[in-house]
């Protein structure tokens, strides 16, 4: 469900930095919502009182067959999860671990300098929920 954005909400964001990219997944709410029947749910509370929860099915072959997220922050987190999320769908357990923030604001397109602390939080987020996921996976096998 795309948010009606109306012209000067527009304007305000190019002004203040953000790449056409980012605007559109803010907007078009790019893989926001919940998995059903996910392998790994993650909440992770950043400094500033930004709250993101990532939910990743994980597949045959520890593959990321989907991935969402929820969040209570600004446009420059909503867009980082979404652009990350997107990022993951497809990637194995492994090559997650490898996806930064260089790769996270390449995807989004640049985002206004102070904002940069969005993808940190997205990425604390994801490595967090990683790392769970392993030790739970290894946890069973014992």
């Amino acid at each position: 469900m795309q948010k009606k954005a109306t012209k000067q909400e527009l304007e305000l964001l190019k002004e203040t930095g953000y790449s056409d990219k980012a605007i559109e997944l803010y907007l078009n709410r790019v893989n926001v919502g919940v998995l059903e029947n996910p392998n790994i749910v993650e909440t992770y509370v950043g400094p500033c009182g930004d709250v993101i929860r990532l939910y990743l099915a994980v597949g045959k072959n520890n593959v990321i067959k989907d991935a969402k997220f929820q969040c209570v922050g600004c446009p420059g987190v909503a867009s980082s999860a979404s652009a990350a999320t997107s990022l993951l769908k497809g990637k194995t357990i492994e090559d997650a671990k490898k996806i930064n923030e260089s790769n996270v604001f390449n995807e989004l397109g640049g985002l206004p300098d102070p904002k940069i602390d969005c993808i940190e939080l997205v990425m604390r987020a994801l490595k967090k929920a990683i790392a769970n996921f392993e030790k739970n996976k290894l946890y069973k096998l014992c």
